[in-house]
């Protein structure tokens, strides 16, 4: 303890750790802010500046590991009365000290802002810790690197980029799963598959604190022998946890549906995670809407968020996308449609196919408008073929005998399609 807390008294990570804080609260507000107001959705953003803490603590344990052989200091260093294992171990510790307070700042600052309007509950601790061991695995490799190669620069360097690099291109949430980018309320991230990746970071933790600096050679000697075996067995354990990593499959997995989902009181009604309340009067105000349209239109009684019913479940049961309504209105638009019209058949021809169902999209691109209350969103690009979306944004301006005429005639295609 005596090593650690003079480390951390000389390290120059404490006149980097407003760095490390500003980092961290850039990042978590730099993206968006929509993930305010719902504790797993905060919880996911304030692990999201991991992914950018990992390789900078990485650079410096790569800088800091490298001191020691830099000064020409490795000799009184190794003969030391404390054993390697632990001075290097207090220089891990230290920086993960720093990094861990100013990723826990962050933390703290994500759970301010969303405790007024989140409700009951609070941050999720898996996606913390997995943040966390995200890290950890940086620091390990950097220090490991900066032991073997004490460049100033180009280890630093590499070591940090080459981190960014690799967690970029292969630790996402459908590969290795090192971070995750959204922490929609119907997945999370179990104990299993978070132990697993904890076992990855720790095994590389003792890789870098008990591989020695220059391997013993294979002469033959007892003692080289037996001073490579905790490096050897180390090692073994980290090939072992990055194979676990690799065939455990993603690192988010389904939840299990809520015994009482959250659902507005309003005819029809739309249900949601409990941890949604903060998009209740949207909702509230979308089914108002609903209740309003013209009386050729029938809409399902009750629509719900995806993974409310389990297996239950059904292709057109909405979704909400960092905080926009628009894709659960696309998606309830499709559900009314479909109720207002005949059962689906195969046409007769492609001629009448094609009819149907470019009356199909007009018909859910204006659901999805009223149901929204405006026009598609600037930054929603695309659409279904065919269909003029600032043509549709004007139609639900117009009164709403006009909008009826022209959903009785979209109807009435779809109604007039011979079918096979």
């Amino acid at each position: 303890m005596r090593i650690l807390w003079m480390e951390l008294r000389r390290s120059p990570l404490r006149w980097w750790f407003p760095v490390l804080v500003a980092l961290d609260v850039a990042v978590l507000f730099g993206r968006a802010q929509w993930w305010i107001g719902i504790w797993p959705q905060a919880s996911a953003a304030a692990q999201v500046p991991a992914f950018y803490l990992g390789p900078f603590l990485g650079a410096y344990a790569a800088w800091a590991s490298g001191r020691i052989h830099r000064l020409g200091f490795e000799d009184q260093h190794t003969a030391g009365a404390r054993p390697r294992w632990q001075v290097e171990g207090a220089h891990i510790a230290a920086v993960a000290v720093y990094g861990g307070v100013s990723y826990g700042v962050g933390a703290v600052v994500a759970a301010a802002v969303s405790y007024h309007d989140a409700g009951p509950g609070f941050l999720w601790p898996s996606y913390l810790l997995l943040g966390a061991a995200l890290i950890l695995l940086c620091i390990a490799v950097g220090h490991l690197a900066g032991r073997w190669f004490p460049s100033a620069f180009a280890t630093p360097v590499i070591s940090g980029l080459a981190s960014f690099v690799v967690v970029t291109m292969n630790g996402g949430p459908m590969k290795v799963g090192l971070f995750v980018l959204s922490g929609a309320p119907a997945m999370e991230v179990t104990p299993g598959r978070l132990a697993i990746r904890w076992g990855l970071a720790l095994s590389a933790v003792a890789v870098a604190v008990l591989t020695p600096r220059v391997l013993p050679g294979y002469t033959g000697e007892r003692g080289k022998v037996i001073a490579r075996l905790p490096a050897i067995g180390t090692s073994a354990l980290a090939v072992a946890c990055l194979a676990g990593v690799l065939t455990a499959g993603p690192v988010q997995t389904a939840r299990a549906n809520p015994s009482a989902p959250l659902c507005t009181r309003t005819e029809p009604k739309i249900c949601v995670w409990p941890e949604e309340r903060i998009y209740l009067p949207r909702l509230e105000a979308m089914a108002r809407r609903m209740s309003a349209l013209p009386p050729v239109i029938k809409s399902p009684s009750a629509f719900y968020e995806q993974g409310l019913r389990g297996d239950k479940a059904q292709d057109i049961d909405f979704s909400i996308f960092e905080g926009s309504m628009w894709e659960a209105a696309d998606s309830m638009s499709i559900a009314i449609s479909r109720t207002s019209t005949p059962p689906f058949c195969h046409a007769v021809d492609s001629t009448n196919e094609d009819r149907r169902m470019q009356a199909y999209f007009q018909l859910d691109s204006w659901l999805a408008a009223r149901i929204s209350g405006a026009g598609q969103p600037a930054d929603i690009h695309g659409g279904p073929p065919g269909v003029d979306q600032a043509a549709i944004a004007r139609l639900i301006k117009q009164p709403e005998p006009t909008q009826e005429d022209w959903a009785k005639k979209q109807i009435k295609a779809i109604e007039g399609t011979r079918c096979a």
